[in-house]
Order: C-alpha cells, then structure tokens, then sequence
C-alpha cells in the first residue's frame, strides 16, 4: 500500500514480462472519516453529480493517454518475443548419434543405430523355466521388439515410422535371423549422417518454422537471405535499434586496431627522418 495525501493507493501485481506481459492493477481507498465531508455537506446534489462527471470524465481522458504507450509496449513486446524464438533457434542443440554405427546401449540392453534423422533400435528378451532338478534356467522363448523412428533434438517430436513389440519365437536362431532382416530392410536409412528429409517430417526438425542447421527436405532448395538480424529490426520498429547497427563488433575493432599499428612509424623509422645536428 502506497499512502498519499488524502487516500491509499493499492498496487497488485504491478509486474512486467518482456516479450510476454505487462500487468497494471491499481485501486484506489481512503479512511472511513478523512478527509473531512463538511464542506461538501452544504452543496446541491445534483452540483456534485455534475462535478462527479467532471472528474470521471477526466480519468477516461487518462485511461484513454494511456493507450498509445500500451500500444508502443506491445509492439516492443513483440520484437522481444521475435528475439527470443531466434535465440530458441540457435540454441537447440544437436541431436546425437550414433554415425550410422550400430552399438549396444547397456542401460536399456538394446541395439542401436543412428544419425540426425532416423534412429533404429532392436531388443531381444529371453524368457525362460526353471528346472529344479538340474537348478538351471532353461530358455522356452525370445522376444523380439524394434523400431524405426525419427531422430530430432525437439523433444515431444519424435515420431515412429515402423515396428513391433514381442513378437515371440520358440527358436533363438529364427528370433536372430528376424532380426538381420530387419536391420538390413531399414539400412538404406543409414548410408548418410543427414539425409534428406521426408516432407512428411519436416516439421520436426523445425523450430518456429525455420529448419535447423544441417538439414535438407527432398525435393526443396535452401534459400538463403542476405538479410541481417538488425536490418528486420529495424524495418519493424522504425529504427529503434539504428544506433546498434552502426556500433562496430569486437573484431572490426581488433581488426581496425590492427592496420592502424601496420600504418604507424616504426621508432627506428622516426630516428632516419630526424635531421641530423
């Protein structure tokens, strides 16, 4: 609570997010006796009435200034939000894999192989009886489980393109060579470290509808731009950020630090011009 002159004033909330929200709640209290009535106690009803309007009036008039700076905010909230959906980009980390190596992953006891698309694990579980008398674990049945599926850094995105869950074998050698057949039925996928993507796909290895670094889609040409992060900017505030697109960066200073020390005389070569006495 924020105490003025005649009343209270109550700020709940009050708090800003950029790029997200911005939050102003105000409310207005004043004691049970201050400040004193008296003087209004003599005046006509219908005299204050239409002052009340005067004074109402004049806070719609405020309300209403308020308005354009809001409507500025939201435009500079955006830019905010612009910028952080292109930091999100650039910092989505690169997927791992396994450069279309097969390899055993002790923590889940699969097989897998990778690359930046696609991803095929296979599994075999093997079931088995206990023989009390010889006290050994005869085995009775294999279980095989695989799949194929995409392989982006977006968590939530991935999808399954192909597999199967316990299919049962009461053979090991059939389980085994099911399994080859498999491998070998999905290792056109494994030839590159990134493929072209599906179209089907695509969306998943993007971020705000940009594609990562790296990758392609079938049939689809990159298309670069010359554009600079502050050239937009600057086309969608009117300038604001004019001042940064002049500053030179730390290696144009270095640089420019450089060829001023390439440029200056040598203390032996000021000594040669000196005339001599």
């Amino acid at each position: 609570m924020r105490k003025e002159d005649f009343y209270d004033v109550f700020e709940y909330g009050d708090r800003l997010e950029p790029g997200v929200e911005l939050k102003i709640e105000h409310s207005i209290t004043m004691e049970y006796d201050t400040p004193d009535l008296t003087p209004f106690t003599n005046s006509d009803v219908k005299e204050l009435e239409s002052l009340r309007k005067i004074s109402a009036g004049t806070e719609q008039k405020i309300f209403d200034s308020l308005k354009e700076p809001l409507s500025k905010w939201e435009r500079q909230a955006a830019l905010t939000k612009l910028l952080d959906r292109a930091i999100q980009y650039l910092k989505m980390p690169e997927v791992e894999h396994t450069s279309n190596q097969w390899m055993h992953d002790d923590r889940s006891d699969r097989d897998k192989i990778s690359n930046r698309v696609y991803q095929m694990s296979v599994s075999v579980y093997e079931d088995y009886k206990y023989d009390r008398q010889t006290r050994e674990r005869i085995p009775t049945a294999w279980y095989v489980t695989w799949d194929v599926t995409i392989n982006t850094p977006r968590r939530g995105y991935g999808k399954v393109i192909a597999g199967q869950r316990q299919k049962r074998y009461t053979d090991k050698d059939a389980a085994l060579k099911y399994i080859e057949g498999r491998k070998k039925a999905y290792a056109h996928l494994f030839t590159e470290i990134s493929p072209p993507l599906p179209q089907e796909y695509a969306d998943s290895f993007k971020v705000h509808g940009v594609l990562l670094p790296g990758y392609t889609i079938e049939g689809q040409e990159l298309i670069p731009t010359n554009r600079t992060a502050i050239e937009v900017l600057n086309e969608l505030s009117g300038g604001a950020f004019a001042l940064q697109d002049k500053k030179p960066s730390v290696l144009g200073k270095l640089a420019a630090s450089k060829e001023d020390m390439k440029k200056a005389p040598s203390a032996g070569a000021k000594k040669k011009e000196e005339p001599a006495l």
